[in-house]
């Protein structure tokens, strides 16, 4: 999906209606039966339908990330004191190969990854985002890794330690939303 300043607030607006009509399993008096069900029952709705609830959830938060970061970057058009010249961004939701998002623009291209992961993880997770950009046989001038910003400590640090060559956006999923719902910034 190409994402741009014109259509970023209908595909998120989009994307949470779709996350709203996700139909929840019913809680069970068995309580493993339960969490099996969310584990393993495929979901019929939403924006990832045949997968379980958990998995469902765990796409749908770096979804979230993917796209709340996408319009921090259309509005702003920085990452710490980095300016970016992309006025749009090629994205790939709920992905399990290739790249998050690419963008191109003025001879310069960009290639990105997003996660949304617990805070225990995030080195292992970042590494390895690293490793996976920094390996590409893709001519990249930009490198970005979108994140939840709950994993770290100093969300700020990351923007703030961002270069050309590996650039961080920290994304606070609950902030954006609220922002998004109110109006608050729009595109």
């Amino acid at each position: 999906m190409r994402l741009d300043s014109k259509n970023i607030d209908r595909e998120i607006s989009q994307y949470l209606e779709a996350v709203n009509q996700i139909e929840l399993p019913t809680p069970q008096e068995d309580v493993l039966a339960f969490i099996d069900s969310l584990k393993r029952k495929s979901l019929d709705s939403g924006p990832h339908p045949g997968v379980s609830l958990f998995e469902a959830s765990n796409r749908i938060m770096s979804d979230l990330i993917v796209l709340f970061g996408v319009r921090q970057l259309l509005t702003q058009g920085a990452v710490g004191h980095i300016r970016l010249p992309f006025r749009e961004y090629e994205v790939r939701l709920g992905v399990k190969g290739g790249w998050d998002l690419e963008a191109a623009a003025e001879g310069q291209r960009l290639i990105g990854e997003a996660f949304s992961v617990a805070q225990s993880l995030f080195q292992q997770k970042k590494r390895s985002m690293q490793n996976k950009l920094l390996q590409s046989v893709k001519r990249a001038d930009y490198r970005l890794i979108i994140f939840n910003a709950d994993a770290v400590k100093s969300p700020d640090y990351y923007k703030e330690e961002s270069e050309q060559d590996m650039l961080y956006l920290p994304v606070d999923v609950w902030v954006e939303r609220r922002k998004f719902k109110e109006g608050q910034h729009e595109c």
